[in-house]
């Protein structure tokens, strides 16, 4: 059985792509932590700002990433639906479990 998925909701998928993204910066940000109280720097695409702990990195680190999946998953739901309607949506096959 073929489907096709012609529009997705920006709203719901700034929202999971918000979850996703926060437990991905939570572990970043983790590792990170554990990285740094071992000695060692993680080079980080980013300049802390002036008086960050390591501590800073448990917590801003996954609220930049909620951020992030917050802003780019509306973003990329309307242009999802922008190119599903002009050369149709993603298709997939499904099929009954027994």
């Amino acid at each position: 059985m073929r489907r096709r998925i012609t529009q997705v909701d920006p709203l719901s998928a700034s929202r999971v792509l918000a979850l996703l993204l926060f437990v991905q910066g939570f572990v970043v940000g983790a590792l990170a932590f554990v990285l740094k109280l071992s000695g060692l720097d993680l080079p980080l695409p980013f300049t802390p700002l002036p008086g960050a702990t390591t501590i800073t990195l448990l917590f801003w680190t996954p609220l930049g990433f909620g951020l992030v999946g917050v802003i780019s998953g509306g973003i990329l739901a309307y242009i999802y639906n922008w190119v599903a309607k002009r050369f149709g949506g993603i298709e997939y096959e499904m099929e009954k479990s027994p």
